[in-house]
């Protein structure tokens, strides 16, 4: 009986934690990083929040479009936890594959005030020749290795409320750091997932929110992470060589570094009263988190939504979420949504203001209850073939139609709802659509789209843009790799990965092909690089086939 309700109790913990924080990230929307005028603007009066309401917003920049947002119209932060939601199999297995190379490139044409660096790693995330692992861009305004913000820690909660034994750190962690750094290449956005993941854990474990001096212990999820690198194949083989070249440092000396600055701001917060939401404002201000350089880092994100929780224990959720949302020129949206799913798993109850999606929402939460008690669990939803799967080259073209439905590429069909909101960029238009697995995206489209089969392909394939029979000969012919230097005009020279890749693939991958192309990237510019990830890209392509055919 007591083992019944421990698992009843679970349940509606993990529930309401998803609720909570979809409710907070919905409220503190409104507020984001906007003074009062702002947010006066976007409500049509108020200078606060109290409740989640309809209201207007510029989507696509200056020249973009004023969308009416539903009441509970939620963030980029709830958008990713429920693209990893999706991502987590019934086995409790991340396919972080997926989640890299299908939901983040297809994000990109539905986010919702998404920051720069995660919009940056979703982009670079969109060529063929990148993987999770290996997404180390480098734009005007972001660079991978410097990306410390809060993308990574606001999504994470799905890996906590799947996971089997919350007892078992490692278990749920190393899903965490994988969904981290596929995005955000600096420790602090990892330590502060893995913080996150912890006192998320640590809640759902003990039924309670931990004390401001339990506060420390979170300090060993940060010291996990060369640990969890070192454990795992692609991370330690492929990443972390790259990763240490690229930051200049070794993952051992940053993550103490890290480490020492999480536990600089606990005794900041340790010294202070967290009794009220003016205390709860006070050590925000007392952290530095509401300077330009530190106000969404992921490590004070972390530490902020813990402060927020314990500030307000004593409120209503509600009351508790509203005050969050209300700090204003603070991270509003990724603050209270953090601190709602800290919140939410002692919550006594469910949101009564509107979330949009809530039925979807709910619907996730449970799924991953059962995954966590490995119970059978219908999955609802399949990813395209990670093999043939590449999105479309602009977010533009993510909405298309076949046989006169809408179809969202690599998520399925889509129901419209409402008007098509026109923009003074040329064929650019938002339009609302539901997803047929229950969820509602404001997505951008062309005003006339275009068509295309809901199975298509919707790769870069060099072979098959030659004449039908030229391709044949192509892969038919004795003196294969003679004949792709003679059409790509490769002769001696390195080609470029996205090629190599692809005809690698195409050859059904033949050793002398694969070889050949080895041996090209070899000796062209950041040929050890370039060979490392050819290898990798042609070698998880071919075990795809080969678990596509049993």
């Amino acid at each position: 009986m007591n083992a019944e309700k421990s698992r009843n109790s679970r349940r509606e913990r993990t529930l309401r934690s998803a609720l909570w924080a979809a409710y907070g990230d919905a409220l503190g929307f409104i507020t984001e990083l906007g003074g009062s005028s702002v947010v006066a603007h976007r409500t049509g009066g108020s200078l606060s929040v109290s409740t989640t309401i309809p209201w207007r917003r510029l989507i696509g920049g200056r020249f973009g479009a004023s969308v009416d947002l539903p009441a509970g119209t939620y963030s980029d932060d709830t958008q990713l936890r429920l693209a990893t939601c999706r991502s987590i199999q019934a086995d409790g297995y991340f396919d972080i594959e997926s989640f890299a190379k299908v939901e983040l490139p297809v994000w990109l044409s539905y986010a919702l005030g998404a920051g720069l660096g995660s919009k940056s790693a979703a982009t670079s995330l969109g060529h063929s020749s990148v993987t999770w692992y290996s997404n180390f861009f480098r734009t005007g305004k972001s660079v991978y290795v410097n990306g410390g913000g809060n993308g990574a820690a606001m999504r994470v909660q799905p890996h906590v409320w799947a996971a089997p034994d919350l007892l078992n750190s490692k278990s749920y962690l190393s899903a965490v750091v994988k969904n981290s750094i596929v995005t955000h290449g600096h420790v602090r956005a990892i330590a502060g997932a893995l913080v996150h993941a912890e006192s998320l854990a640590f809640v759902l474990r003990e039924e309670r929110l931990p004390r401001p001096d339990e506060w420390a212990y979170f300090e060993t999820a940060i010291q996990l992470l060369p640990e969890i690198v070192a454990e795992d194949g692609d991370l330690s083989t492929f990443w972390l060589p790259a990763w240490e070249q690229e930051s200049g440092f070794s993952l051992v000396e940053a993550t103490a570094r890290v480490s020492e600055e999480w536990y600089s701001d606990f005794l900041i917060v340790s010294k202070s009263r967290l009794e009220t939401s003016e205390d709860y404002r006070k050590v925000a201000f007392d952290l530095g988190a509401l300077n330009p350089d530190e106000r969404g880092s992921g490590i004070k994100s972390a530490i902020l939504s813990l402060c927020a929780a314990w500030a307000h224990r004593h409120m209503s959720p509600e009351s508790a979420l509203e005050s969050v949302a209300n700090f204003l020129e603070s991270d509003t949206d990724t603050i209270a949504t953090m601190a709602g799913a800290l919140i939410g798993a002692v919550a006594k109850n469910e949101p009564t203001g509107n979330i949009q999606d809530a039925e979807y929402i709910r619907e996730a939460a449970e799924r991953l209850y059962e995954v966590s008690q490995k119970n059978n669990v219908v999955t609802r939803f399949t990813y395209p073939d990670s093999l043939y799967w590449q999105p479309p080259k602009t977010t533009l073209d993510v909405v298309g139609s076949e046989n006169d439905k809408f179809v969202v590429a690599g998520l399925g069909e889509a129901e419209p709802l409402g008007d098509v909101y026109l923009t003074r960029q040329g064929d650019t238009s938002y339009q609302w659509f539901r997803l047929e697995f229950g969820q509602t995206i404001l997505c951008k489209r062309r005003v006339k789209i275009r068509k295309f089969r809901s199975d298509e392909k919707v790769i870069k394939n060099v072979v098959e843009k030659l004449p039908a029979k030229e391709s044949r000969d192509l892969f038919n012919n004795d003196s294969l790799e003679s004949n792709v230097a003679e059409k790509f005009n490769f002769e001696e020279k390195s080609p470029s990965l996205d090629v190599a890749t692809d005809i690698a693939i195409k050859s059904n991958f033949d050793p002398e092909i694969v070889g050949r192309y080895l041996l090209l990237l070899a000796q062209g510019e950041s040929g050890i690089e370039l060979s490392v990830a050819f290898a990798a890209i042609v070698a998880k392509a071919k075990i795809a086939r080969k678990k596509r055919n049993l």
